[in-house]
């Protein structure tokens, strides 16, 4: 509206004004309004940046380690961020951001990491609107496992399903995924700083993804030798295997992926619960099998999970309480209704992962020939004692038994330059890459220092590769050992608590710039392991910031773990 002075002027001028001049009047107006518009549309961008949250859930920290890259790339664009681990992340916050970036792992089952399952479940279980919300999700897996990537696929299919907008395409991410992951990023970082966001959240953007694997050959072999490295007395039974192989390609510090046969008697026994023929044909992904073939090689038969439970419990229709169970003691117990169940009660098992092992031996000292550290895994389920499916299935091969196998690189968990000091980090059968490492370098006249600190139960029977140690301790390639044992030794002691006794002497090793690689269960080389370090770093008195010089070591690559 128009005050009433300005409204009576232009009705003066319209009634004293020719039909030639209102004409002009109107297009005199018109081009006044059309170049305002003009003006509001190309002006320049503002200089306001964008506000994101990078979260991430890590088991190994590889996750971290990109989240924090990430972040920081973010930072230099001039982007406003905040990082931060998801197991400190309140997921009710979710309903007051506006650009979040998810990075997570994926472990064993497809299950997220411990740290993030709080973050997961919330996804899973709330019924809030997030149309506020624009997210991207990097996942990090292994192609090996079937269930690949699977934490992201699930992150960013809930956060999709509660009105969050994808901004950018999901990343699935193999184990070589440093330059695929900066790739994702780089693209994301441009989209935020053009915004050039999709424009719609439509149903078939939900499938899509980058996805990087890593192609992996498979090698094949024969079982050359079989040791039992614990003494008579010991309540380990931990393996020495070598398998007699041509050509491998590897290095210090990766690993060797092997899928495990199911036992034959377990195998008989669900056929003939079953009720049929070993040779009847099934479809499995696409492609047709045996059912004896299936439930001997391709199948997860041991110790299903509980999703795998509750999907049977609803094909089948029966009460079944949330737990974990072999499949035997499924059928037995909750047995198959119809034959008709038959087809999808195999379409829902999973398929079989393979098992990760670090080689314990060197390509230039053990030509030919690759050497395992396999302890004997044992277990209870519901009270019943269990055996690893893996180690047991290669302690129980025979010598000359063939064996098909993979080689995971791992590119963080190298050797430095030869000149450089090592300190190695072991507990029980984390001492594998380090007898890698020791032999690598002994065969290669390597100069720099190896320092070994190892840590096992009992100083007479679990002594692993004792004679060897002590041999290269005698010659001087091993320049500090310090063991830790727990029983028949005079001080009982920890990896812990060694590493505090000597704090000066590590100290010492560090400012020369050694590498330090930890290797064995995170029960005995997780979290207390790390803050012993950073306490070590404080107490030096030479770090104003003892955790950003931890994070320091970790981000050159002088810092890296491989715990299980």
């Amino acid at each position: 509206m128009l005050a009433a002075p300005k409204l009576k002027t232009i009705i003066d001028l319209v009634q004293s004004s020719s039909k030639e001049e209102l004409i002009w009047i109107n297009g005199y107006i018109a081009g006044i309004i059309q170049q305002d518009t003009t003006e509001v549309a190309t002006l320049p961008a503002t200089n306001v940046k964008p506000k994101l949250t990078i979260v991430y859930g890590t088991e190994t920290g590889n996750a971290k380690q990109l989240a924090t890259q990430f972040a920081s790339l973010a930072k230099q664009k001039k982007c406003l961020v905040k990082l931060i681990g998801l197991d400190q992340y309140t997921p009710k916050d979710l309903e007051k951001e506006s650009l979040l970036v998810v990075v997570i792992s994926t472990q064993g089952d497809g299950e997220p990491p411990a740290a993030a399952l709080s973050f997961y479940e919330y996804l899973h279980q709330i019924q809030i609107n997030l149309n506020h919300l624009q997210y991207a999700v990097l996942g990090l897996g292994d192609s090996s496992y079937p269930l690949f990537c699977k934490t992201g696929e699930d992150v960013d299919m809930q956060l999709n399903r509660l009105g969050a907008k994808r901004i950018h395409e999901l990343a699935k991410c193999d184990v070589d995924y440093e330059a695929d992951a900066n790739n994702w990023f780089n693209g994301l970082i441009e989209k935020l700083l053009t915004n050039n966001f999709p424009a719609s959240n439509n149903a078939a953007s939900k499938n899509v993804a980058i996805v990087s694997k890593t192609a992996k050959q498979t090698y094949s072999g024969l079982i050359d030798k079989k040791i039992v490295l614990n003494d008579k007395g010991s309540c380990k039974q931990t393996f020495h295997i070598e398998i007699a192989a041509d050509s491998v390609d590897y290095q210090p510090g990766d690993s060797i992926g092997v899928y495990p046969e199911n036992p034959a008697h377990v195998v008989d026994e669900i056929l003939h619960l079953l009720q049929v023929h070993p040779e009847k044909k099934f479809l499995y992904k696409d492609e047709s099998y045996a059912i004896d073939t299936l439930l001997s090689k391709k199948l997860n038969i041991l110790n299903l999970s509980e999703k795998i439970i509750k999907k049977y419990a609803a094909l089948t229709e029966q009460d079944i309480p949330g737990t974990r169970m072999d499949l035997l003691d499924l059928l037995k117990i909750y047995p198959l209704k119809t034959q008709s169940q038959l087809e999808p009660f195999i379409a829902l098992l999973q398929a079989q992962s393979p098992r990760l092992y670090t080689i314990a031996s060197s390509p230039i000292a053990n030509e030919n020939a690759i050497h395992l550290t396999i302890n004997l895994e044992r277990f209870y389920i519901n009270e019943a004692e269990k055996n690893g499916l893996c180690s047991h299935y290669l302690s129980e091969m025979p010598l000359q038994s063939p064996i098909h196998f993979f080689v995971q690189k791992n590119k963080r968990f190298k050797l430095p330059q030869d000149d450089v000091p090592i300190i190695m980090i072991a507990h029980g059968t984390g001492i594998a890459p380090f007898r890698s490492f020791l032999l690598q370098r002994d065969n290669a006249g390597a100069e720099g220092k190896n320092w070994l600190i190892f840590e096992e139960d009992n100083f007479t029977t679990d002594f692993l590769y004792q004679t060897e140690i002590q041999d290269w301790y005698a010659t001087g390639h091993i320049h500090q050992l310090h063991l830790c044992f727990q029983h028949n030794v005079m001080q009982p002691a920890t990896l812990v608590e060694k590493l505090q006794h000597h704090a000066a002497t590590f100290m010492q090793w560090i400012e020369q710039g050694a590498y330090v690689f930890v290797s064995g269960e995170k029960d005995f080389t997780g979290a207390k392991l790390d803050q012993a370090i950073i306490d070590m770093i404080a107490t030096s008195g030479k770090y104003s910031n003892a955790v950003a010089f931890f994070q320091q070591l970790k981000n050159e690559g002088r810092f890296v773990k491989e715990v299980y």
